[in-house]
């Protein structure tokens, strides 16, 4: 279950029905949109998809900016395999988007600091946290190293933002236990 958590400048709750309209504008924006991989104009039934699939995880938060109750992104974290294809109960995968109305003012790692520091608090068997990136979302990459993410390695994947090409992604990790994350 997702708690609420609250920051000096932010709240951060499950998503809600009435999130979706706002989910859908920031999801299919070109500027969110194209550095992530996703498509550039999916139809409303893959959008919804989508965020069915973000509400169902189990810690998904909208991002809700305190002065004004609006939503202006989300943070997902989902599910992650072992090598083995089942799921791995000791790490997470993290997924996570914000209006870019809002860039360049520490909202997002002030958001992501709160939910690992509630993951580390929480009766939880995570250890680990994983992002994968587009090398060429350079905001993103920074992002994650800011935040003690390591590099693991980079390879190509096919991403379908403006057709099907390949492009270079890294993957991070972050320990939750190392004592830089506390």
């Amino acid at each position: 279950m997702t708690a609420i958590l609250k920051t000096q400048r932010l709240d951060l709750r499950p998503l809600t029905d009435s999130d979706y309209p706002a989910y859908k504008r920031l999801v299919t924006n070109p500027v969110i949109a194209q550095p992530v991989g996703f498509s550039p104009q999916p139809d409303d039934r893959q959008v919804r998809r989508w965020y069915r699939a973000d509400r169902n995880s189990a810690r998904s938060y909208a991002i809700i900016l305190h002065q004004t109750n609006q939503f202006i992104g989300a943070v997902i974290f989902y599910d992650w395999f072992a090598d083995n294809g089942l799921p791995d109960e000791t790490s997470l995968e993290l997924g996570y988007f914000l209006d870019p109305e809002y860039w360049a003012q520490g909202l997002m790692p002030e958001a992501l600091m709160a939910c690992f520091k509630d993951l580390k608090r929480a009766e939880s068997p995570v250890k680990s946290v994983w992002a994968n990136c587009l090398v060429s979302n350079g905001r993103s990459c920074q992002l994650l190293e800011k935040l003690c993410f390591q590099t693991i390695g980079d390879q190509l994947m096919g991403v379908t933002g403006g057709g099907q090409t390949l492009q270079r992604q890294a993957l991070f990790c972050l320990n939750l236990n190392d004592s830089q994350n506390n």
